[in-house]
């Protein structure tokens, strides 16, 4: 038998859009293998109860204890492996993010499965998965033919499609896993305005072309109108113009919107391995040979300060 653990995020008692996702993947899991039997899901949000699509013979629990900056200690970590054991799963399915990417590991090692990251695509059959990954930073992608007894890792462009069933609402079990850990959280910097860019369907992004800090306004009016999130490239973090929240790029957030704007970056290939997995890249920059126009869906030769300026008016 096939046991499914999933780890949803839940915020202000809300699914969000990706685990939304994860509960299709499992839906179809059900509909094409019949040896799928129970599903466990996961979250650490403390909640009463949360609404999600309806999954025969489906469970919530709620892991109360995780620390403001998201760490987890070996203790935790072990408390959690151990209930995954427990309730007997041999499948794991989860969006790659700060908390999967502490847990995931020590499970495939705990329960001996593979582990797969940045899975973009899936098709499925009775007994095998196949399963499309996105490796070397996005630029080349890898097919492997899986068991079910596997744990994925999603990237953050999946989308396996809309969700049109019942919905029912699910009460949690919660677990404590307090632990005391061997450090202590000095100071905790949360950004309080935007988007949250990881989540976000479209970004805006500038690099050093915007000449100075103070010139942000331009963009930050652009995100506004398209219901976006503001990004920058890592040379604008290095030197404080904007938070290094904000920073996209290979050492930085790696993001999957519906559209990536790029204003004044040149395209360096650091920052390409941040943005490639975008479904549409539009670039603006004044210099008709920036690298970052190859890999452009469409691109405007121009100065930032005349383009964004009359696309605000047209928006």
């Amino acid at each position: 038998m096939i046991n499914i653990a999933a780890f949803i995020d839940i915020t202000n008692g809300q699914l969000s859009s990706k685990s939304q996702q994860l509960l299709l993947v499992i839906q179809a899991f059900k509909r094409v293998n019949s040896d799928v039997n129970k599903v466990n899901l996961f979250s650490f949000e403390r909640l009463i109860s949360v609404t999600i699509p309806e999954i025969e013979n489906s469970s919530l629990t709620v892991f109360d204890g995780l620390s403001e900056a998201g760490l987890f200690t070996s203790d935790q970590i072990k408390s959690i492996n151990n209930q995954l054991i427990l309730v007997g799963t041999n499948c794991i399915l989860g969006f790659k993010n700060s908390i999967t990417d502490q847990i995931f590991p020590s499970l495939s090692l705990q329960l001996g499965i593979p582990l797969i990251s940045q899975v973009i695509k899936l098709d499925l059959s009775e007994s095998n998965i196949l399963v499309k990954q996105s490796i070397f930073s996005g630029k080349a992608l890898s097919t492997l033919n899986l068991p079910y007894s596997s744990i994925l890792s999603f990237n953050s462009g999946f989308d396996f499609g809309q969700y049109n069933g019942n919905m029912i609402a699910i009460q949690p079990e919660t677990i404590d896993i307090h632990s005391n850990p061997a450090y202590s959280i000095l100071e905790l910097k949360k950004n309080e305005s935007g988007l949250n860019l990881s989540d976000a369907n479209y970004v805006v992004g500038a690099g050093r072309g915007l000449k100075d800090p103070s010139n942000w306004n331009i963009i930050e009016e652009l995100a506004n109108k398209l219901g976006a999130a503001t990004a920058c490239s890592k040379p604008v973090s290095d030197i404080n113009w904007r938070p290094h929240s904000e920073h996209v790029g290979q050492t930085g957030i790696k993001i999957a919107p519906k559209m990536y704007i790029a204003c004044g970056i040149s395209g360096a290939i650091q920052h390409l391995a941040g943005v490639n997995s975008s479904k549409t890249i539009v670039v603006i920059n004044n210099d008709p040979e920036a690298p970052f126009f190859k890999y452009a869906d469409y691109g405007i030769v121009g100065d930032v300060f005349d383009i964004v300026p009359e696309l605000l008016k047209n928006l």
